[in-house]
């Protein structure tokens, strides 16, 4: 018998003939805004595929996915509760409380550590703080740094394989843990369902070229996110921007005393594609890649990148991108004042080699992590 389990009981039900591969999905853990909407997009494709079918899923007790209702009748829907400070909940349900998540159907999780348990399972790992740059210049970073390492070590014999983004998170993680390299799966990821619907696609700069630009940069409030070098911004250079727009609270603002800075806190799709649409170029400043990926975004829809000359950027955005050190605000500067030269010459970017790597929907991303998940797919 098969029993579906969620916030207000069980419901029984009877059990068919249904001779999909099963795997059950994890993520109680996952709550940042980039993983969220990752997952928006990815689990109605997994739920629509024809060879699987999700027996169970483990989800939070809050947030947004806490109440996704869009799985098929026969899924059990298990709320995890946390009794405890979020960061001791999670230490505990990896190790002490892992067997709960025992069984002999594959166990998909999406929380970036392995659970110490007995079942087949398959990480997706996305976090910056397992990789080697992570926790600098902060205390509160390092610590997290030096606990999520221990934890991911310690149970990395638990997990049968890994899917990552990119080939830069491939290679960090081998630098850090070499033994997993060959159980490391590169499976990219296109741009969110609404972006895909919204059909946009722009080929020329909207504002006039003796204006300033309109940047944007939809990230939230994290310490790997490099807010902080806009604090260095100051008027002794020419800044040719009218608006930078940031999807952080206004209180958080790095720099209040720049005018054209503007902060909007949390956009949801529908503004975000407005000012997809309104931009002349995408901002990133991020010193890592995370679920989530404005960077896809903007090549997927045509419009020009500022970003870090780190190797998570240069992989994926080759040389259409325009780069600065992101650690110095005058190259910042620099980038920018770049952009704007060329927009005045009449430059476009070419993404169309780039978007040859990127999947052109979720229903095959969906696929292949599934068949990775079940144990049918070949190490790379």
């Amino acid at each position: 018998m098969v029993y579906l389990r969620t916030g207000q009981g069980r419901k029984h039900m009877q059990k068919n003939s249904d001779q999909r591969k099963a795997i059950r999905l994890h993520f109680t853990n996952v709550a940042g805004l980039g993983a969220v909407r990752l997952l928006q997009s990815l689990l109605p494709s997994m739920i629509n595929q024809r060879n699987y079918r999700i027996e169970a899923a483990y989800i939070p007790i809050r947030g947004e996915l806490s109440n996704y209702v869009q799985f098929e009748q026969g899924t059990m829907l298990i709320p995890y509760k946390r009794y405890l400070p979020n960061s001791i909940s999670r230490l505990l349900e990896c190790t002490l409380f892992g067997s709960k998540f025992n069984g002999k159907t594959p166990l998909l999780i999406f929380g970036d550590i392995p659970i110490r348990g007995k079942s087949k399972q398959t990480v997706f790992v996305q976090t910056p703080l397992l990789t080697g740059e992570a926790g600098k210049d902060r205390k509160l970073g390092a610590i997290k740094y030096l606990i999520a390492r221990w934890l991911f070590r310690r149970n990395i014999r638990y997990a049968s394989d890994f899917i990552v983004q990119t080939e830069a998170m491939k290679s960090a993680l081998i630098d850090s843990y070499p033994e997993i390299k060959n159980r490391i799966h590169i499976i990219p990821q296109p741009p969110p369902n609404w972006l895909i619907r919204s059909e946009i696609k722009r080929t020329k700069f909207i504002n006039p070229s003796d204006s300033g630009m309109q940047l944007f940069y939809p990230a939230a409030f994290y310490p790997h996110k490099n807010h902080r070098i806009l604090k260095k911004i100051n008027r002794s250079l020419s800044w040719p921007v009218s608006e930078l727009i940031l999807t952080i609270p206004n209180n958080l603002n790095p720099n209040p005393s720049i005018p054209w800075i503007h902060c909007l806190d949390r956009l949801e799709p529908d503004a975000i594609l407005n000012y997809y649409r309104t931009s002349d170029a995408l901002l990133f400043l991020s010193l890592s890649e995370s679920l989530g990926f404005p960077l896809v975004e903007a090549m997927w829809i045509g419009l020009p990148i500022i970003c870090p000359d780190l190797p998570y950027a240069r992989i994926l955005c080759g040389e259409e991108a325009i780069y600065f050190d992101p650690q110095n605000v005058d190259s910042l500067n620099a980038a920018i004042v770049d952009l704007n030269q060329r927009r005045q010459s009449g430059w476009w970017p070419d993404w169309s080699k780039n978007l040859e790597k990127i999947p052109h929907g979720w229903p095959e991303v969906a696929d292949e992590i599934l068949e990775l998940a079940a144990g049918e797919k070949m190490l790379d």
